[in-house]
């Protein structure tokens, strides 16, 4: 788990300073985020100034062979008739699903670039979704988990609802460049709201050759979100 503390002083690099001191890392270490910042006022030189700063470790990113092994694991082609076994048990529970919830939505599935991915659409898909995905994404790993317990090929399963994901990467895109250049020009670490997974990595994906600034996630799920801070 991530550590994290608060910073105080009289400069944000005093802030900062207090902040990496009480976690016993250093600045390249973390990502900082400022939570309070005296304002110029007239009366102002009265005051005594404070500068406030969460410090966040940085978490370290899953090793390449890890991830090699992963990948290599998902793009193994399925037997066909695993594939349209698979298809048709998905099917089937999510019109059955559906007829629980007393809605009519269209299931279409196709298997391709090693990717089963399965398309729902009608005026209900929003209940599909949920707000943000949230819906979407946990009914994803719930067939995921179903249709390859006990199998020795993992399938892997893209589920989306009135083409949701497109138009939600499009958003999170523009939001990652918009962002990155907010960071740049404040010289200041900037912490997203939580986000599912598959939005997080979009961010990441965004931003990966930035020349100017990096990403990292921080927290726990649900509340893990991704901070991006400049290089």
């Amino acid at each position: 788990m991530a550590r994290v503390s608060e910073g105080i002083g009289k400069t944000y690099d005093e802030a900062v300073q207090d902040g990496l001191n009480k976690i016993g890392l250093s600045k390249s270490e973390v990502s900082i985020e400022i939570v309070k910042e005296p304002k110029k006022t007239f009366f102002s030189i009265l005051e005594p100034r404070q500068v406030k700063v969460i410090v966040t470790e940085i978490e370290k990113a899953q090793p390449k062979n890890e991830k090699t092994t992963v990948e290599k694991r998902e793009i193994v082609d399925a037997k066909p008739e695993d594939i349209e076994a698979a298809k048709k048990k998905i099917e089937k529970f999510l019109r059955d699903y559906f007829e629980k919830l007393e809605i009519e939505l269209d299931v279409e599935s196709k298997y391709e670039e090693h990717v089963l991915k399965v398309d729902i659409n009608g005026e209900k898909a929003g209940l599909i979704i949920g707000y943000r995905g949230e819906t979407l994404e946990a009914l994803q790993m719930l067939i995921s988990t179903m249709i390859n317990r006990g199998k020795d090929v993992h399938i892997k399963v893209l589920i989306d609802a009135e083409n949701y994901r497109k138009k939600r990467a499009k958003t999170l895109e523009e939001l990652a460049l918009k962002i990155a250049s907010t960071v740049v020009s404040k010289r200041k670490s900037f912490a997203l709201e939580p986000m599912v997974a598959f939005e997080r990595k979009i961010i990441h994906e965004t931003l990966q050759n930035h020349p100017k600034v990096k990403t990292s996630s921080t927290g726990e799920e649900p509340y893990r979100k991704v901070v991006i801070s400049l290089k």
